[in-house]
């Protein structure tokens, strides 16, 4: 008897498997691997200039300009007049000469959705600093481990069994 030839619809899309294992293996190899290289701070001018440069960054990557920090910020902490964009541009242009108060991070962070500041600074400790969502993958990930080890188990109880 011959096999039925199933013929596939060419118009039919496909769907990627391999990209979603792939993003998941490179995410768990980058997590097991540790963290990056301690950035060693070698003075406070350095420090200084280090964390007005993640701020400015962080401010390029959300899209708004400094006048809208300013009125965030200062809606954030519930002021008027708190923060002045003069003294914004102080604490980024000379950041040397007046260094960036470190309670301006948290609305900084919380505006921009940046956390590239305190990931600076978690860095210099050898730490890291992961996002709510990355945290959520290692949930997902810790899951799957436990459920595949149910699973083993499970089957390897079965065979006992009989």
């Amino acid at each position: 008897m011959s096999k039925k030839r199933i013929n596939l619809d060419p118009k039919q899309r496909s769907f990627d498997f391999d990209t979603p294992i792939q993003e998941y293996e490179t995410l768990r190899i980058k997590l097991l691997a540790g963290p990056e290289k301690p950035l060693r701070v070698e003075s406070y001018e350095e420090a200084c200039i280090e964390i007005a440069g993640t701020v400015k960054s962080a401010i390029r990557s959300w899209g708004g300009s400094r006048e809208e920090l300013v009125d965030a910020i200062n809606a954030y902490f519930g002021t008027s007049k708190r923060l002045s964009i003069h003294m914004l541009n102080h604490y980024l242009s000379k950041p040397t000469e007046y260094p960036l108060p470190a309670v301006l991070i948290y609305a900084i962070q919380h505006i921009t959705g940046s956390l590239e500041t305190i990931a600076t600074l978690a860095q210099a400790e050898e730490a890291r600093v992961i996002s709510g969502e990355e945290v959520r993958k290692l949930a997902i990930g810790k899951l799957d481990d436990a459920i595949a080890e149910m699973q083993r188990l499970k089957k390897e109880f079965r065979g006992i069994k009989k």
